[in-house]
């Protein structure tokens, strides 16, 4: 056979051929689906995660925001805090701490 020559190809081995790519590509965008979906539902995810504890935080930090506020203004608020917590006492007062369980 001389270079250049038409050979005729068999029908099926073009088939095969594009067969073959056609479920390659198949494949591949299956697997893109399943991986866009995948990943799309576990950042979903993570967004309303983060959403969520963005609110909580701004609701705690107004919150310790108005208690801060409270705490300026109110001096009575700043001297239970420091009783109640702290034992701090005034003059001529005595602190007297009480066991529990007995």
């Amino acid at each position: 056979m001389r270079p250049g020559a038409y050979v005729p190809q068999n029908k099926n081995q073009k088939m095969k051929g594009s067969r073959k790519w056609a479920q390659a590509w198949f494949v591949f965008v299956g697997f893109s689906f399943l991986g866009g979906l995948f990943f799309g539902t576990f950042f979903e995810w993570h967004y309303r995660r983060t959403h969520q504890e963005l609110h909580r935080l701004r609701a705690e930090n107004a919150r310790l925001s108005r208690r801060i506020e409270a705490l300026q203004k109110n001096p009575a608020l700043y001297e239970e805090v420091a009783r109640k917590k702290y034992g701090y006492v005034k003059k001529n007062e005595r602190l007297i701490i009480f066991e529990k369980g007995r």
